[in-house]
């Protein structure tokens, strides 16, 4: 896969794969920078964020910078040691470290416009677990979501719920909603999913990505063939 024109390939056109040809599915960073990728335990979603962040390390320029804050600390230990990695309670200090560094471009402190990422896994969990500091963190996440897109800081939350409670008066600021598995009915109604339209999903990685409210795509998470290698890409850009 290559960069098309601003827009970063992420998964194969699940409708195109079955009749045999590779088609990708492309995340339109430019315009829609934020990323909500929901699914259940088991649907493939770590695998997806995994996958991205490879293409990221391996598409955008040099100069683009993840991080990762794992509240589980299950599927990112390989990234144990990394500057931008945080585990736990730790996540908080990460989100803190995140819009730190948006802040700095906004008020002119930090001229780089370079790609950066905060992803949070788990996010739900996190702000179950830390009640006493939820409203102060929703309300950073939300300020990211309305003003990154103009410092190319971008987010992506992926949780297996996507509750309203969550994410204050932000959710609608997540323009790329990728569903894994079979979304529920109560979360295809909260963010514009046609069910008339999605097929049941029976393959682990399969779903649907929906764009802007309207571009309904049904995908599929291609196989990575080197684990290890794409570690190692995901490591070199949260360092």
């Amino acid at each position: 896969m290559q960069l098309m024109n601003g827009k970063l390939p992420l998964f194969w056109d699940a409708t195109l794969l079955r009749a045999g040809i590779r088609y990708p599915v492309v995340w339109d960073y430019e315009h829609f920078p934020h990323l909500l990728l929901v699914g259940s335990t088991g649907s493939g979603k770590s695998y997806a964020v995994k996958l991205i962040i490879g293409r990221i390390s391996k598409l955008l320029p040099s100069a683009a910078a993840v991080t990762v804050c794992d509240f589980k600390a299950d599927d990112f230990t390989f990234l144990r040691g990394c500057s931008r990695y945080y585990e736990f309670a730790a996540c908080k200090q990460g989100l803190e470290d995140f819009y730190d560094a948006f802040l700095a471009r906004q008020q002119g402190n930090n001229l780089d416009r370079s790609f950066s990422m905060l992803i949070l896994d788990e996010w739900a969990s996190f702000l179950q677990q830390e009640k006493n500091k939820a409203e102060e963190a929703k309300r950073k996440l939300s300020t990211l979501l309305m003003l990154g897109r103009s410092f190319n800081c971008h987010i992506l939350v992926s949780q297996q719920r996507a509750d309203a409670q969550y994410f204050s008066t932000a959710r609608d600021n997540f323009n790329t909603i990728i569903a894994l598995g079979n979304i529920s009915k109560e979360s295809a109604a909260m963010f514009g999913f046609d069910r008339g339209s999605m097929q049941p999903v029976h393959q682990i990685g399969g779903g649907y990505m929906l764009t802007n409210g309207t571009d309904l795509q049904e995908i599929q998470v291609p196989s990575i063939r080197d684990p290890a290698k794409l570690n190692r890409a995901i490591q070199t850009l949260v360092k």
